[in-house]
């Protein structure tokens, strides 16, 4: 019996090995019948600020982390969230895996907080002495 981590890897080695086989297909085209594993589009929810050809439906892209070099998988799934429902560009594809999105988020509220300490820390008594002189 598998452990469901393990059963996660499993999962996550064959979306990668499917993934890296997408490389060719073509999503831009309207083929008569969707490959395996792809979502359609709806077009009319894809947010455009400029003349860009649409995808016209979703396959899985594997993609190597910026951070950490980990090899990843960028679903159809959470490409179709991305681009209709969270309206994100059409031309942004995934860099960084999800290790390293929570990372960057931990330390940006980290930054935040310290900021906001700083901003309502009590200044010291003789703070003005150690202030330069404008001559």
């Amino acid at each position: 019996m598998k452990s469901g981590k393990q059963r996660r890897l499993e999962i996550k080695e064959k979306r990668r090995k499917k993934a890296v086989n997408n490389i060719s297909v073509d999503v831009y085209s309207n083929p008569a019948k969707l490959p395996k594993g792809a979502i359609k589009s709806n077009l009319s929810k894809i947010y455009v600020n400029h003349y860009v050809t649409l995808p016209t439906f979703y396959i899985d892209k594997a993609y190597v982390c910026r951070d950490c070099g980990s090899e990843e998988v960028w679903t159809a799934k959470q490409q179709k969230w991305w681009f209709e429902i969270i309206k994100g560009d059409v031309n942004s594809t995934a860099i960084r895996c999800l290790r390293c999105r929570k990372a960057i988020r931990d330390q940006k509220a980290e930054q935040k907080a310290h900021m906001e300490e700083m901003a309502n820390a009590v200044p010291h008594p003789n703070e003005a002495f150690f202030k330069k002189r404008k001559r």
